[in-house]
């Protein structure tokens, strides 16, 4: 009787050991996973097409240098919000658009009249990219590059 006493007492100890394991490696590996996803996952900045609502143009994208395409409907013409950029990060970024040309240029915001090439965006904010268009071909490329400080 005092053998089967200890046999209960050693048995159900075990288990309680077994099932302590079970609940705390799937939370252990999870949490290391996690962290190397989340150095992975680290952008400076998330930017988001608007590109299909624009009729006739085309966006290619080589690294962080983006160049847009398209026919247009005046001599000079501005696009309003062809891109959002979003600032990711839990601090304040400071973001440049360095263009290829001076006569067509994407700049921050949508004010025509105050073209903004360098802005500083707080945590978790957005702000509008919109491109304007000076040349009097019938279409047009505007090329730039964006860079997070």
């Amino acid at each position: 009787m005092f053998k089967n006493h200890l046999q209960n007492t050693i048995l159900n100890f075990s288990a309680v050991l077994l099932l302590g394991a079970l609940v705390a490696t799937p939370i252990y590996f999870a949490q290391n996973i996690s962290k190397v996803a989340g150095v992975k996952s680290q952008s400076p900045y998330l930017l988001v097409s608007q590109v299909e609502k624009f009729p006739q143009m085309v966006l290619t994208q080589t690294e962080s240098e983006y160049s847009l395409s398209f026919t247009k409907q005046a001599q000079k013409q501005a696009y309003q919000s062809v891109f959002i950029l979003n600032n990711p990060t839990n601090e304040a970024k400071t973001y440049q658009i360095l263009n290829a040309s001076e006569v067509n240029e994407a700049f921050f915001g949508e004010d025509i009249t105050k073209i903004q090439t360098k802005i500083t965006i707080l945590a978790q904010a957005s702000i509008p990219i919109s491109i304007i268009s000076m040349n009097t071909d019938s279409s047009d490329t505007v090329a730039f590059r964006l860079e997070a400080n």
